[in-house]
């Protein structure tokens, strides 16, 4: 995963809103941060490992001038520069081609240099995807050849000297513009992976990037500039709505916090159980749970506290990290679990480890009773879209049936939110929702 953004300031400075912006996505990825603006004709910035707060100081914000630039947080280092005889940008991006090898071999063939990497099986999506936009005569070209040849999905921005493109593929990476407008400033447009990079920065919605759509902002507003038509193609990211995205975004027009309790709510209507709280696996399962608590008016309380200081688990590419972030994060509040009779809901189980392991230390510190409460189907398939779960074999709901799931991880009882549940809370119709991680 990524979080990628772009501002262009009319007559002023972008660097405050840039780092902002930014830092408002660190919850898609903690390994790589990077911010790049255009000031008097220079691009400037850099790249950094670890979180974008301890890389980039006040010092050099309070420094930093430029009217238009990008920002991304990441899994790779980005942004990253490209030239080619028909254009240059800088580019960040949010995706996966699960066909890779196919297109280095034809970018290769096409004689395109990949400078920097020891091993072929290096090469990074995003510089593929770099090498495939800037190969066209433009950028929306370049867009129209990514969407013929790519297997996966994207959503990309692109920094030039005159102003920032911006492109999403076909509709699993959400990305969304916004406009603002001060005094000191004039008018600012921004780009970025969710709405939740505007609350604070004071920027409104103005819509989404539609899928297939490429648009390039200036001083002088957000302009499409192609339009791809991509048929029954496609789908949005159903998992957006369940966990990836913030609660307070607005993912195509669609509230995350409001579709997360709508999911609980469905849940508690059809799987009612007597208990004494309702208590979510924080922070992904807490929206899930208020609207399980509320439909069945079992009192909301949360029985894990999330340690602030821990990263979020799912995002690391790296299994250990993960495992280490699953294995430090939550700890139990033993006074809210002992004699209770407890309804824990979270987003999804995977690979059931963590479930295990928590449902464990509910029974531990004295609760009477556990049903878990999940708010998607069983996922059965490594997401191609996404590179968090590795290969199919992780997904526990693979291997084992759910009464045996509900056992070996010592639940009472175990429910899974279902497809139409999920059609009902987002409001769209499965045909337009990915459901590949459920073997849809």
């Amino acid at each position: 995963m990524a979080g990628i953004c772009g501002i262009v300031s009319e007559k002023g400075n972008c660097i405050n809103d840039l780092f902002l912006e930014t830092f408002y996505l660190q919850h898609r990825a903690q390994d790589y941060c990077g911010l790049f603006w255009y000031s008097d004709g220079n691009i400037m910035g850099t790249t950094h490992k670890g979180l974008l707060e301890a890389n980039f100081s006040p010092k050099i914000l309070r420094e930093g001038q430029g009217s238009h630039g990008i920002g991304s947080v990441s899994v790779s280092r980005e942004p990253i520069s490209g030239l080619s005889r028909h254009q240059s940008g800088t580019m960040t991006f949010d995706g996966n081609l699960h066909n890779n090898q196919k297109l280095k071999d034809y970018l290769l063939k096409g004689r395109a240099v990949f400078s920097g990497y020891h091993f072929p099986e290096q090469i990074l999506d995003c510089d593929l995807v770099s090498n495939l936009i800037l190969n066209e005569h433009s950028f929306e070209k370049g867009i129209e050849s990514l969407l013929d040849l790519i297997e996966g999905d994207f959503a990309v921005v692109n920094l030039t000297p005159s102003g920032i493109y911006a492109a999403r593929g076909f509709g699993r990476k959400p990305l969304v513009l916004g406009v603002k407008e001060t005094d000191e400033f004039g008018k600012s447009y921004s780009v970025s992976s969710e709405s939740t990079s505007f609350v604070n920065t004071g920027f409104e919605i103005l819509r989404d990037v539609k899928p297939g759509e490429s648009v390039f902002i200036d001083k002088t507003g957000i302009h499409t500039v192609s339009q791809v038509d991509l048929g029954d193609r496609i789908k949005y990211g159903t998992f957006e709505w369940i966990y990836t995205s913030y609660p307070d975004s607005v993912i195509d027009g669609r509230s995350v916090s409001e579709v997360r309790k709508k999911i609980g709510a469905l849940l508690a209507r059809k799987y009612p159980v007597e208990a004494d709280i309702v208590s979510p696996i924080p922070n992904s399962g807490r929206w899930h749970a208020i609207g399980y608590a509320q439909e069945s008016k079992i009192p909301y309380e949360e029985v894990f506290i999330r340690f602030d200081y821990s990263g979020r688990s799912f995002t690391p590419g790296d299994g250990k990290k993960q495992q280490l972030i699953a294995d430090t994060k939550l700890i139990p509040v033993r006074s809210s679990i002992k004699n209770k009779r407890i309804v824990s809901v979270d987003d999804s189980i995977v690979r059931g480890t963590q479930t295990k392991k928590q449902v464990q230390r509910l029974h531990e510190n004295g609760a009477k009773e556990v049903h878990g409460r999940i708010a998607c189907p069983p996922l059965m398939c490594a997401c191609p879209y996404g590179k968090s779960t590795s290969k199919n074999e992780d997904c526990i709901a693979r291997r084992m049936s759910k009464e045996d799931i509900r056992t070996s991880r010592g639940y009472d009882t175990l429910e899974y939110a279902t497809v139409e549940m999920l059609e009902e809370a987002i409001g769209f119709s499965r045909e337009e929702l990915c459901l590949t991680c459920w073997g849809f």
